[in-house]
């Protein structure tokens, strides 16, 4: 599989925020019973300057240890990306595109840079699982724009 250029362009990005903190009262001799469900993923996707084209989007990704949650680490990360549509991407797509896509590439960043974090603490770092941005919105878009 030879792999196309993305039509969403990752422009820039920082990380605005990490933080992990270890949880005294972990058990390594339990299993970790951190779910997905209780982790809480934000997505906020803004045009800049109403230009269809360009958006700046802010992922927040965190989890606060609960005493019944055997989990080895509290954390929360923030990523703001910049973002790029390419002008061959058709405008009404647009939205749907930042919106699933960027929001990925964010998680992605947030994931491993949680990870890193881990690594230098008490505990065997948490790899976050894997998540979805192809929301029930975005399928329904896609339907819409087959039918018609």
């Amino acid at each position: 599989m030879k792999p196309e250029t993305s039509k969403l362009l990752l422009d820039n990005y920082f990380l605005s925020e990490i933080f992990v903190r270890a949880n005294e009262n972990f058990d390594t001799k339990q299993t970790m019973n951190l779910s997905a469900n209780g982790i809480t993923v934000e997505s906020v996707a803004v045009k800049i300057a109403e230009d269809v084209r360009h958006w700046q989007v802010t992922l927040k990704v965190f989890y606060q240890s609960k005493n019944e949650v055997n989990a080895p680490y509290s954390f929360r990360a923030e990523a703001v990306g910049f973002f790029s549509v390419a002008e061959s991407y058709p405008d009404d797509c647009a939205e749907w595109l930042v919106k699933t896509n960027a929001s990925s590439v964010l998680y992605s960043v947030v994931r491993e840079a949680l990870r890193n974090a881990m690594a230098t603490g008490p505990w065997k770092p948490i790899l976050l699982p894997a998540v979805s941005f192809y929301t029930e919105e975005a399928r329904e878009f896609i339907k819409s724009r087959s039918v018609g």
